[in-house]
């Protein structure tokens, strides 16, 4: 097993908008350098792609390694996106180091003993925001960053938590990605992008999160996807505030005093896995 911290600017020669720009993918995968006894050398692992929340005004620490863990326990190759954020940077930076992100798994795939047909994004929030852009590249956008296109990388599937599909409450996160001045927000809710070529998507979500509304959000696209004969489960789970990560020790935090919302959250990988292992992007086909 090796660990990867890969500047993505540097690997591809792509010049930083400005010196606070990150785009740093990190990432833990299995390799083939393992005695044959203990592991099949033939066999390629899935690449799962983590974009932690944060209101595009942080990156939450909560959303990334412990994430990329749990799956990286049911055979996936984990990575993690430490991606730009306000106020110094905004649209499109974020979005460029998404496809940075994708492309660089999609070609390094075969070094690192990956499947290059079986990549999954998660997102978290408004890390689920900036995942849905990634799955809904409009034809312009792809033309950010170029080698996306070129390389003909892809998703198989997408895993969503409690994602910022319109807006959060306060209307934070479209506001730090668009800029205070950009006249037209709205071009960044996810159900107004062309959703025709959306991957199979998993979403979960609470019915008492206050911060991005379920109905509003999460519900939304479920609707909007069905709409467009995109294959979609959603989880709606009944009680747990925003930002329940992987809702294990890893990651509660200190004032959620119930331990049995955590305990029916902390299954939602499995239900993701076994939704990416229904159309065939997982380690098991």
């Amino acid at each position: 097993m090796k660990v990867t911290n890969i500047d993505l600017y540097k690997y591809f020669g792509w010049p930083k908008p400005n010196k606070y720009a990150k785009g740093i993918l990190h990432g833990i995968f299995f390799d083939h350098d393992l005695d044959d006894t203990e592991m099949c050398p033939k066999r390629l692992h899935p690449i799962m792609l983590v974009i932690p929340g944060g209101g595009y005004h942080f990156v939450s620490q909560r959303e990334a390694n412990p994430v990329a863990l749990a799956f990286l326990r049911h055979g996936f190759n984990a990575f993690w996106l430490d991606y730009s954020i306000a106020p110094k940077n905004k649209y499109p930076t974020m979005l460029v180091e998404a496809m940075m992100a994708l492309t660089y798994l999609y070609k390094k795939a075969e070094s690192m003993h990956s499947d290059p047909e079986k990549i999954t994004v998660s997102g978290f929030s408004a890390g689920g925001h900036l995942a849905g852009m990634l799955a809904s590249l409009s034809e312009e956008e792809k033309q950010l960053f170029y080698p996306y296109g070129k390389c003909g990388a892809h998703l198989r599937s997408v895993v969503l938590g409690y994602p910022v599909v319109m807006d959060d409450t306060e209307g934070v996160s479209i506001r730090n990605l668009a800029g205070p001045e950009d006249p037209n927000p709205s071009r960044f809710c996810i159900t107004n992008r062309d959703l025709s070529a959306f991957p199979p998507c998993f979403i979960w979500t609470t019915k008492e999160d206050t911060v991005v509304d379920p109905t509003t959000n999460a519900q939304a696209l479920k609707d909007a996807l069905d709409h467009n004969g995109v294959k979609c489960q959603l989880v709606l789970y009944p009680r747990g505030v925003h930002g329940l990560s992987t809702g294990d020790e890893n990651t509660y935090l200190d004032h959620w005093e119930d331990i049995n919302i955590r305990k029916e959250v902390f299954g939602w990988p499995e239900l993701a896995v076994e939704f990416i292992n229904s159309v065939g992007g997982g380690i098991k086909d």
